[in-house]
């Protein structure tokens, strides 16, 4: 059998990367000293900065992949939508923060530095999750149309708390994994944040461990791991048997922006020369 995932995104098959935000009530809880929505909001702003970042060709941002952010709480409803280069473009705004950067003496120093603001926190209401992933098909379906020989979407699911409807959520997220490009089936990846940093529950291979109906259902939806992004998986700070899924419990700050970041490059994304 011919070997899938293995395209790298590039200007001539570009990748898509969707990436779903849990904006529901429960995320104004506690987390890393400032609220999970806020966190995310920041973690995500950041992976799009990093993606950008690494395509571009002096003052030009190499269109390698597309990006979607769906947010889902009081509503559902795309948040960022387009190519790199004019994602880039077209930041909500820019916020002032301070960067440690070195100071020349082998130090660092404070300085400060413009991050481009895409998504901003927000929660409130329930988990409308499954029409999330309805909306995540309707953008992956039509993109895998556009570019049958690519590497194949890669959704990242970032959510603290169960589905107003977890048998349709179910339903949904298997359909969306049945979406394919010649390279192979979308991945779905899913990260389960926690304030308490104990009892994480990294790429597990099997439901051992896990003790509830909720972090099973996580499980059940999310993709196992090509052996060709194994190798991200350990740069981005993983450790992953075969046949592990993408897929983190109770994870704390630090586990879901490794999951963030191996998820933003399992097409190869930063490795591969500009093209």
């Amino acid at each position: 059998m011919e070997k899938s995932h293995v395209a790298k995104m590039s200007s001539k098959r570009p990748g898509l990367i969707l990436i779903l935000v849990d904006q529901s009530g429960s995320m104004g809880d506690p987390y890393e000293g400032e609220t999970k929505a806020t966190f995310a909001a920041k973690a995500v702003n950041r992976v799009i900065y990093e993606i950008i970042r690494a395509n571009e060709a002096g003052e030009e941002v190499k269109n390698r992949c597309s990006i979607s952010v769906i947010g889902y709480g009081a509503s559902v409803s795309l948040l960022v939508s387009g190519v790199i280069g004019d994602i880039a473009k077209s930041p909500a705004r820019v916020e002032q923060i301070m960067r440690k950067v070195p100071d020349g003496a082998g130090g660092l120093v404070d300085m400060p530095w413009e991050m481009p603001i895409w998504i901003e926190p927000a929660f409130a209401n329930g988990t409308p999750m499954a029409e999330a992933f309805e909306l995540a098909h309707a953008e992956a379906d039509k993109w895998v149309k556009d570019h049958t020989d690519s590497f194949p979407p890669v959704l990242i699911n970032i959510t603290d708390g169960q589905p107003n409807d977890m048998s349709k959520a179910l339903s949904a997220a298997k359909e969306l994994m049945k979406l394919r490009s010649n390279d192979g089936n979308l991945l779905l990846l899913n990260a389960h944040i926690q304030q308490a940093a104990g009892g994480e529950i990294l790429l597990p291979i099997s439901e051992t461990g896990l003790q509830d109906e909720f972090s099973k259902f996580l499980f059940s939806i999310s993709s196992e791991l090509p052996e060709t992004t194994l190798t991200n998986a350990k740069m981005a700070g993983f450790n992953p048997e075969g046949a592990a899924r993408g897929f983190v419990y109770k994870a704390g700050a630090e586990t879901l922006v490794k999951l963030l970041s191996f998820g933003s490059t399992m097409g190869d994304l930063r490795a591969e020369g500009l093209a």
